[in-house]
């Protein structure tokens, strides 16, 4: 995959060099692309929480990208990424040039939604919960007459929630639409069906959005899901090896 950079073509890439600087990082570390500047960037997984840098895989995912992986709890029996236990890097760099190529096309929605989710991912993060990725935009349907954009956060334990913010509306006059959170941590209600949900009035403060989370979750607790979501794919330019750190 191509894109035209300031006045220049390059290849979208990230090399080996890229995902073992990442390792190197650790824990809450994540490797993003920096459109700006036509390259990847190694920063704190926080950095990716307004979308101004687009966000391809953190160090806890990286070791994982095969998407084969027995247990996605234990990043070290992943023989595609980790064969005999060391990490291959030259192909966690192909899978993260993979996922850049994935999310690339969709850097200015990120750019734009993101700052939606941000004070819900500041209030969450006080109780425990990380952002999981970037969230995506969802257009509205038959069942649903708004646009949304749906963020995924994870509790310490891995249990997941999903939430759906109402994108504002086109005319000042539309009613209020609610905000949403999946609880996708206790299964579908049936095959095939949506996941369990509460809906809340969107002016809702976030730090009360959060409270009702945590509440929640301490009153339905459940075996989280083993997650089986595919993390970040990236591409960098050829002029460096070692992205910036920021």
């Amino acid at each position: 995959m191509t894109h035209t950079g300031t006045g220049t073509r390059t290849r979208l890439r990230i090399k080996s060099g890229h995902a073992r600087a990442l390792a190197n990082h650790g824990p809450g570390w994540a490797i993003m692309w920096d459109d700006g500047r036509d390259q990847p960037v190694i920063g704190r997984h926080e950095r990716g929480d307004d979308g101004t840098l687009l966000e391809i895989c953190t160090y806890e995912e990286m070791f994982t990208l095969d998407g084969h992986c027995p247990n996605l709890k234990d990043a070290f029996a992943c023989e595609g990424c980790m064969p005999g236990g060391q990490p291959d890097f030259a192909v966690i760099a192909d899978h993260m040039t993979d996922i850049l190529g994935d999310y690339y096309d969709d850097r200015a929605d990120r750019a734009a939604y993101m700052p939606l989710t941000l004070p819900y991912t500041r209030a969450l993060r006080a109780h425990g919960y990380q952002r999981h990725a970037q969230g995506t935009r969802h257009p509205g349907d038959h069942n649903r007459a708004y646009d949304t954009y749906c963020q995924e956060y994870r509790s310490l334990e891995g249990h997941r929630i999903e939430m759906n913010i109402p994108m504002p509306p086109a005319h000042g006059d539309t009613p209020a639409s609610p905000l949403t959170i999946q609880w996708i941590y206790l299964g579908r209600t049936a095959p095939g069906v949506t996941y369990p949900a509460t809906n809340v009035p969107a002016d809702t403060p976030p730090a009360d959005v959060a409270e009702l989370i945590t509440t929640y979750l301490a009153l339905h607790p459940r075996t989280p899901l083993t997650p089986g979501d595919a993390t970040n794919d990236t591409d960098a330019p050829e002029h460096t090896d070692t992205p910036t750190t920021t």
